[in-house]
C-alpha cells in the first residue's frame, strides 16, 4: 500500500485555504493585540507600573545619579546604601549601544508592551523555523509569553528578569538555525546577537536556567550527528555556536566582568566567617520560596492553593504573589505531544522541563536538590527555587505545540485512531473531574504551621498556654469559618474552570481526529481557547489599582514617602568638612528598604546581593542582645542619627527631633569620616576580628583598630595628630594629615579590594581591612596628602573589550546583508528521527 493510501485528506475550510503569508500576518497581528488587551490601562489609559522594586532601585541609585549629574562621570560606587558598595548591582555605567538600547527606550514609553512584543515575536519565529503551522506557532507564543509569572514580576518591578526572558526564544531560534540551517553566517549572527541581548539584560539567574536546555539540546544533537555519521559537519556547527557565544560574552563582558568581580565579595559568594558553609548562599536562604509538591498542580489549576497571598493563598511558602500558570489547554496539548509526537526531540523538552520542575521544589525534595546545591556549578548562587518553573513552562509549551502537530499526524493516518488520544485526554479530563468534585476531600486548605501560629498569638493575648483546649477550639473555629471557605471556593471555581476548558478542548480535538472539525477551525478554536485561558488568569495579576499616572516619576513617589524626620536629617547630615554622616533608619525595615537612602547615606538599603562582610556585620556585630546596639560599631560607621519610634533606654544618644511619634536621636560619640587610633591589634581571620569587636570585648573604635593581616603594624598615641577631609566624592577621597609620630588611619568607608587604591603624596600604599568592614592605612609622621580612588580593572578594560565585540558583531551583520540580501525565513534541511 502506498503512503498516500495510508493517509486521509483532512477537512478544509476558508481559514486553512489562506496563503501562508496571510496566516503569518494574522498570527502576528493577534500576538501584537493580546498584550494591548492585557495592559489596556497602560496603552490607552495613560498609566504605568511603578512597582516597589522600581522605587527601591531608584532610591538606591540616587547617589550614583546625583554624581553623574554633578560630575558627568559614573562613580561605580554607591555611597548611600549599606555604608557604601559597588554600584554594579544597582546602576551600571552605559554599555556600548545596541538595538536593545532602542528597545529599552521604546519600553520606557510603553512598558511592558515593547518587550512583550519582542518575546512573542521571538517565540513565534522559533516555532516557524521548525516548520510549525502559523496558528500553532501563535498558540506556542501565547503559552510562553503569557505565563502568569510575567505579569507578577512586571508588577513587582523585576524588569531585568522580564527583559532577560524576552530574548530567550530568540536565543533558541539562533541555536536552531546553527544546528539545522545551511545559512551558517546568518545563523552565527542571529545566535550571537540574541545571546548578546539576553546577556545584556543582566539577569544571570534567567541565563543560567536556560543554559540547561541549551546544553541538553546540544548533547541530543551531538548524539543525532553521531547516529547519522555527520560528526564532521556537527563539529563545524558546534564551532559556529561556540564562536557566536564567545562573541556574545565579549560584547557583554563589561557587565559580567564587574559582576564576577563583585560576586567574589558579595553574599552570593558566601559568608566571610569561619562558620560559613559553601562558597555561595546558605542552603536555607537559597531554598526560600521552594515550590510545594502539591502546589505544582497550580500549573494547571491556578487557584487550587488560593492564588496569591492577597487572595486566599494557603500553600507552604511564607507568601506569594501568585502561581506559575502553564494553562489548561497547554496541559492537554503537552500530554498529546508527549504520548503521540513522533520525533525524539520531544524528550529533550520533556526531560529538561521535568528536571527544572524538580529543581523548583527546593527543600521539598531535599535529597535531590541538596545534591544539586552542593555539586552542580553555580547552582548555589541563586535563590527562590520556584523561579525554575519559568524554564519548565517554556519547555512544556514547546511540547504542547508538538502536541498540535501530533494531532495532524493522527488525523491523517488511517492506521491511527481516536484510541491514541485516550491516555492524554483521560489524564487531563480525569484530573479535572477529581478536583472539580473532590477538592474538599483531597485538600486540607490549611497553611503549614498556621494553626500553631494563631494558637500562639491567642495564648499570648490571654496569658495561657497554646495547648489550652479553649485556645485550640477558638483557633480551629476561626480557621474553619473565616479562612477555609474562601480557599475552598477558589479551588472549586478554578477546578470547574479547568474541567470546562479541558472538555471544550477535548471535544474540539476529538471532532478533528474524527474529521468532523476542519483543520482551520481546530487551530482557531485552540488559539481562542488558549488566549482566553492565559489572559483571563493573567488579568488577576495585572492590578490596575497599583498603576500610577504616566506623568508621575519614581522620584515623585519617593518624595511622597519622605517623613519630617527625613527632612530634619537632610538639613543636619553634612559635616563641617563637607562629607555627609550616615543615619540608621530603624523606624523603617532598615535592611530591606532603600527609601531613606534616597535622602541621606544610610547603614541599610535594599539589595539581594550585599557585600558579604557587611552582611556578616549586620548578622553578628551591629546589634547587641543586651543594649540593642553595638555602640562602637555605630560610632565607627560614622552614624550620627538614628530614626526610631520609641525612646532609647540608654545614654550616649540625644533626642533632637520628635514629631508624630517620629524620633531622631543624635549619636554623641560618632567618629569622624577619618580618624587616627592609638594602637593596632592584628588578627589572622575575619572571625577573630568579629570576636574582638563584640560588646563583651569592650571594643573602642576610637582607640584601637582591628586589622586582618600578618604584617606588623604600629600606631603611636599623638594628641597633636590631625586629619581632615579635603575632598569627598563617591569614587575619590582626599585627606590631609599631620602628625609627629607614625599613625594608623581608619577611614569610615567600606573595604573593597577590587578597585580601591590609595596613595600618600602620590606614592602607592596598601589599604588594610580594618575593623572587619572598614579601610585602614599606615601614615608616616609629618604632613601628607592621602588620596583614595576607585578604578576597578573591570571598568577600564571591560568597556574597551565590549566595544571591540560589538564592532565584530555588526561586521557579521553586514556580512549577512551582503550574502543573504532578500533572504526571508529559514527551514531545517533535515528532520530528526
Amino acid at each position: 500500500m502506498s503512503k498516500k493510501e495510508h493517509t486521509h485528506s483532512l477537512k478544509e475550510d476558508f481559514i486553512s485555504k489562506l496563503s501562508a503569508n496571510k496566516k503569518h500576518w494574522i498570527s502576528l497581528v493577534v500576538l501584537f493585540i493580546l498584550p494591548l488587551l492585557l495592559y489596556s490601562a497602560i496603552f490607552f489609559g495613560g498609566t504605568q507600573f511603578l512597582g516597589n522594586d522600581v522605587l527601591q532601585w531608584r532610591a538606591g541609585a540616587e547617589s550614583v545619579i546625583e554624581h553623574i549629574d554633578t560630575f558627568d562621570e559614573h562613580p561605580l560606587w554607591a555611597s548611600n546604601m549599606f555604608s557604601g558598595m559597588p554600584s554594579a548591582v544597582i546602576h551600571n555605567p552605559s554599555s556600548p549601544p545596541s538595538i536593545d538600547s532602542f528597545f529599552k527606550w521604546m519600553g520606557g514609553q510603553a512598558h511592558p508592551l515593547a518587550f512583550f512584543w519582542i518575546l512573542l515575536s521571538g517565540a513565534y519565529l522559533f516555532f516557524v523555523v521548525q516548520k510549525i503551522r502559523p496558528f500553532s506557532a501563535a498558540i506556542g507564543a501565547i503559552l510562553i509569553g503569557f505565563t502568569t509569572y510575567l505579569p507578577i514580576v512586571i508588577e513587582a518591578g523585576h524588569y531585568a528578569k522580564f527583559m532577560a526572558f524576552a530574548f530567550i526564544p530568540w536565543m533558541f531560534l539562533g541555536y536552531y538555525l546553527i544546528s539545522r540551517s545551511q545559512k551558517k553566517l546568518l545563523a552565527f549572527f542571529t545566535f550571537a546577537l540574541a545571546v548578546t541581548l539576553q546577556l545584556r539584560a543582566n539577569h544571570p539567574q534567567i541565563t543560567y536556567y536556560f543554559l540547561y536546555l541549551l546544553g541538553f539540546w546540544w548533547m541530543y544533537d551531538s548524539w543525532l550527528a553521531y547516529k547519522k555519521d555527520e560528526i564532521k559537519d556537527w563539529f563545524e556547527r558546534t564551532g559556529i555556536a561556540f564562536g557566536a557565544g564567545v562573541l556574545a560574552i565579549i560584547c557583554s563582558i563589561d557587565l559580567y566582568w564587574r559582576l564576577y568581580e563583585y560576586s567574589q565579595y558579595s553574599t552570593r559568594g558566601g559568608s566571610t566567617l569561619e562558620t560559613s558553609g559553601s562558597g555561595g548562599l546558605t542552603l536555607e536562604y537559597a531554598f526560600s520560596w521552594s515550590q510545594g509538591v502539591g502546589e505544582l498542580l497550580t500549573l494547571i489549576i491556578p487557584g487550587l492553593y488560593g492564588g496569591s497571598s492577597g487572595e486566599a493563598y494557603w500553600g507552604p511558602k511564607s507568601f506569594t504573589s501568585g502561581p506559575h500558570y502553564f494553562g489548561a489547554i497547554a496541559f492537554i496539548l503537552a500530554l498529546i505531544g508527549l504520548f503521540a509526537y513522533r520525533k525524539k526531540i520531544k524528550y529533550i523538552f520533556f526531560g529538561v522541563g521535568s528536571l527544572t520542575l524538580l529543581f523548583s521544589l527546593g527543600h521539598n525534595l531535599p535529597a535531590f536538590n541538596e545534591f544539586a546545591f552542593n555539586y552542580i556549578p553555580y547552582f548555589d548562587k541563586f535563590r527562590v527555587p520556584e523561579t525554575w518553573l519559568i524554564a519548565t513552562v517554556f519547555c512544556f509549551a514547546v511540547l504542547a505545540v508538538y502536541g498540535i502537530e501530533a494531532l495532524f499526524d493522527i488525523a491523517k493516518d488511517k492506521q491511527k485512531s481516536i484510541k491514541d488520544l485516550y491516555t492524554p485526554l483521560g489524564i487531563a479530563i480525569g484530573l479535572g473531574l477529581i478536583f472539580a468534585f473532590g477538592s474538599n476531600a483531597l485538600l486540607s486548605f490549611e497553611k503549614p504551621g498556621e494553626f500553631q501560629q494563631y494558637a500562639q498569638q491567642v495564648a499570648q493575648q490571654n496569658n495561657v498556654s497554646p495547648d489550652n483546649q479553649q485556645v485550640q477550639q477558638r483557633v480551629q473555629n476561626y480557621i474553619n469559618t473565616r479562612l477555609k471557605p474562601d480557599r475552598k471556593d477558589m479551588a472549586s471555581s478554578d477546578s470547574t474552570r479547568y474541567l470546562i476548558l479541558a472538555l471544550l478542548a477535548g471535544g474540539l480535538i476529538v471532532g478533528f481526529v474524527k474529521r468532523k472539525v476542519s483543520k482551520g477551525y481546530l487551530l482557531i478554536g485552540l488559539l481562542v481557547l488558549t488566549a482566553y485561558d492565559m489572559l483571563s488568569v493573567d488579568s488577576r495579576y495585572v492590578n490596575e489599582d497599583r498603576m500610577t499616572s504616566d506623568t508621575l516619576e519614581a522620584e515623585q513617589m519617593i518624595q511622597q514617602q519622605q517623613t519630617p524626620a527625613d527632612k530634619f536629617i537632610m538639613q543636619n547630615i553634612d559635616s563641617e568638612d563637607g562629607y555627609p554622616y550616615r543615619a540608621f533608619a530603624l523606624d523603617r525595615n532598615p535592611f530591606n528598604n532603600a527609601i531613606p537612602s534616597y535622602f541621606y547615606p544610610t547603614l541599610g538599603g535594599y539589595s539581594g546581593a550585599k557585600l558579604a562582610h557587611y552582611q556578616d556585620l549586620i548578622d553578628h556585630l551591629l546589634m547587641d542582645n543586651q543594649t540593642g546596639f553595638n555602640h562602637a560599631v555605630l560610632d565607627m560607621l560614622n552614624t550620627k542619627y538614628i530614626t526610631i519610634q520609641q525612646q532609647l533606654p540608654f545614654g550616649g544618644y540625644t533626642e533632637v527631633f520628635n514629631q508624630n511619634n517620629q524620633r531622631v536621636y543624635r549619636n554623641d560619640d560618632v567618629l569622624p569620616k577619618a580618624f587616627f587610633v592609638d594602637s593596632v591589634a592584628t588578627v589572622d581571620t575575619p572571625q577573630q576580628a568579629v570576636d574582638k569587636m563584640k560588646p563583651s570585648a569592650n571594643f573602642d573604635a576610637s582607640d584601637v583598630a582591628i586589622v586582618e593581616t600578618d604584617e606588623t603594624l604600629n600606631s603611636n598615641s599623638d594628641t597633636s595628630a590631625t586629619v581632615s577631609v579635603e575632598n569627598y566624592k563617591a569614587n575619590e577621597i582626599k585627606l590631609q594629615t599631620s602628625s609627629q609620630e607614625d599613625q594608623f588611619l581608619v577611614l569610615s568607608e567600606i573595604y573593597y579590594p577590587a578597585g580601591w587604591e590609595a596613595t600618600i603624596d602620590g606614592d602607592p600604599t596598601e589599604i588594610f581591612k580594618t575593623n572587619f568592614v572598614l579601610r585602614g592605612l599606615e601614615v608616616p609622621a609629618g604632613k601628607h596628602t592621602v588620596r583614595l580612588t576607585f578604578e576597578p580593572t573591570s571598568e577600564i578594560w571591560g568597556s574597551r573589550i565590549a566595544w571591540f565585540g560589538h564592532i565584530a558583531l555588526w561586521f557579521a551583520g553586514l556580512g549577512v546583508i551582503g550574502f543573504h540580501f532578500g533572504w526571508i525565513g529559514s527551514s531545517a534541511d533535515e528532520e530528526e528521527n
